[in-house]
C-alpha cells in the first residue's frame, strides 16, 4: 500500500525546486540581473503550489502569459549569452 503524501511535502518540494533553479540561473548567466528574471520566472511556475499565489498569477493576464512564455524567454536569454560570448 502507498502512503500518503504529507501536506508538507510540496513545501519542502518547492524549496528543493528554487534552490535548484537559483543554481542553475547563476551558472546559465554569471549575472545576478539575469538570475534575478530567471528566479522570477520560474517562480511563476512554482506558484501553482500556492494557492493564493496562484489565484493572483491566474487574475493576471500578464503574469500568465508571462508564466506561459517563460520557457522560451529562459532559451532566448541562453542564446543570447552563448551569442555574446561567441561574439567576444
Amino acid at each position: 500500500m502507498e502512503q500518503p503524501e504529507s501536506p508538507q511535502t510540496p513545501i519542502y518540494l518547492t524549496i528543493i525546486g528554487v534552490s535548484a533553479l537559483l543554481i542553475f540561473a547563476f551558472l546559465l548567466t554569471g549575472s545576478f540581473w539575469l538570475t534575478t528574471v530567471v528566479m522570477v520566472l520560474g517562480c511563476l511556475h512554482i506558484a501553482r503550489h500556492f494557492p493564493s499565489a496562484d489565484a493572483l498569477v491566474e487574475n493576471d493576464v500578464a503574469l500568465r502569459w508571462l508564466r506561459r512564455f517563460s520557457p522560451l524567454i529562459v532559451v532566448g536569454i541562453f542564446l543570447l549569452l552563448l551569442a555574446t560570448r561567441f561574439v567576444r
